[in-house]
């Protein structure tokens, strides 16, 4: 079954090319596809291995290939412009190097190298998917495509609940997995909506993202989501006011006294008579086991590696770790410090940069551009990328491919978003040019116009793409 999975993957290739070679409109409808395959995972899954080990315990089982990379290569292969520039490149460069010097360490490097080919899947897609969007309507279609895998996730997650299941997963493996995911897909959404997208299709997206939260029982997700939403609506309204704002922040206010029952009564039926807060022993021990096998590898012990390393080498042991399949099968439930573990203190600096640097940059965009469209987009998944770099402090799974694609996704958005400002500010220029007499005699050639997204309009390409 393998093998005819990955030979459709593979014959789908040029498919798609042909197919996005016939017409220029259908490059959205490849984006749509995109971001609702992002949440075709778990029971949904839609990968096929090129080499997999199954058993293998890290965040990274093998080498996949998704009709994702697919359609990232057919737009990339039948793109006009084939500069492959944008403004993460390099970061995302810098963030794999400590990955691959972590093999040549690594006492099993095949699995070091299972990461590296993520990331460079990853790169595949912020390529393609950025240079897509400085188009009118592309953003919007990616959005509308995140919303119809949520609203998948969503409907999993209804009948998990009407059937008795506690912590709803989706199709997911783990309720953390999809949280995570949710996360960084419901602020972008929600960004586009204060910015006054009318798309039932992503006010969907929004309504479906939060029953997902509040089934899902995951005490960092509704944390992280809430406060999330909270600051992303407090930016925005500082950014650009407006009394549709106010009447969405009244809507959620409305919503919450819906969801916020239902979250309450995942967690009761979670924890019974014991308090939310439990105890941190387990993860204090992970940081403890972690922190020493840093302190022995400065150049990490190996992408990949680290349950491997710490059960094998003593460090669980040491630190106090549950004997247990649940912890000892688990990285240690940080982040930051499960790349140091791993890569070094190189791989843990250019993972924070991985997520400060599009953060910031999403946040100067949209404070520079108040009133476009495109900013407030950016200021969503800028929001997004904070929320999860908090998040990050108590969770591993952000290295786990799902999650991980979507956060890859927000960074070319927010790239999108600093090209189309760029084009738009050198736009006065061109015009100003355009207006001088041309030596050669003639008319001059007048410039394109700026692209613009209305709020709820077809997301059609413009005739000069």
């Amino acid at each position: 079954m393998r093998w005819v999975a990955l030979a459709v993957i593979l014959a789908s290739l040029p498919a798609f090319i042909a197919y996005l070679q016939a017409s220029k409109a259908r490059r959205d409808h490849a984006l749509i596809a995109i971001g609702a395959l992002c949440f075709a995972a778990g029971t949904l899954q839609a990968d096929a291995a090129l080499y997999t080990w199954p058993m293998w315990n890290g965040t990274v089982r093998g080498m996949l290939i998704s009709p994702i990379d697919t359609l990232a290569i057919a737009l990339i292969v039948t793109r006009a412009n084939q500069s492959i520039y944008g403004p993460f490149m390099a970061l995302i460069a810098l963030f794999a190097i400590p990955i691959l010097v972590s093999i040549s360490v690594s006492s099993v490097p095949l699995g070091s190298t299972f990461t590296l080919f993520q990331v460079l899947r990853m790169l595949l897609v912020v390529i393609a998917v950025t240079g897509e969007l400085t188009r009118p309507g592309a953003i919007r279609s990616l959005l509308i495509g995140l919303s119809l895998g949520l609203m998948a996730q969503g409907g999993f997650v209804i009948y998990q609940k009407l059937t008795g299941v506690v912590q709803a997963s989706g199709s997911l493996s783990h309720q953390n997995i999809l949280g995570m995911m949710v996360e960084l897909a419901i602020l972008p959404l929600i960004a586009a909506v204060l910015e006054g997208e009318k798309s039932k299709w992503i006010y969907g997206g929004v309504f479906a993202g939060l029953i997902v939260v509040a089934g899902g029982g995951s005490r960092g997700t509704m944390a992280f989501v809430v406060a999330g939403i909270a600051v992303l609506i407090l930016l925005s309204l500082i950014r650009n006011n407006s009394p549709r704002k106010m009447k969405i922040v009244g809507a959620a206010v409305a919503a919450s006294l819906v969801f916020v029952p239902l979250g309450y009564a995942t967690l009761k039926e979670r924890f019974g008579e014991y308090s939310f807060v439990t105890s941190e022993d387990e993860r204090n021990a992970f940081n403890r086991a972690a922190t020493a096998m840093a302190d022995d590898h400065p150049l990490g012990v190996g992408a990949n590696l680290y349950v491997t390393v710490s059960n094998t080498q003593g460090y669980a042991d040491r630190a106090g770790v549950n004997w247990n399949f649940g912890s000892r099968a688990a990285p240690v439930h940080n982040a930051f410090l499960l790349a140091r573990a791993e890569t070094g203190w190189a791989g843990q600096i250019s993972l924070v940069l991985l997520f400060s640097v599009p953060l910031i940059i999403g946040l100067r965009i949209a404070f520079r551009n108040r009133q476009g469209m495109f900013g407030g987009i950016a200021l969503g998944s800028a929001v997004a990328i904070l929320a999860l770099t908090v998040h990050n402090n108590f969770e591993y799974v952000w290295f786990i491919e799902q999650p991980q694609r979507i956060f890859f996704i927000n960074m070319a958005i927010i790239a999108g978003c600093v090209q189309s400002y760029r084009a738009s500010a050198r736009q006065p220029q061109s015009e100003a040019n355009s207006s001088q007499p041309n030596p050669a005699g003639g008319n001059a050639i007048k410039p394109s116009k700026g692209l613009v997204w209305q709020p709820g309009s077809s997301a059609k390409l413009a005739k000069n793409d």
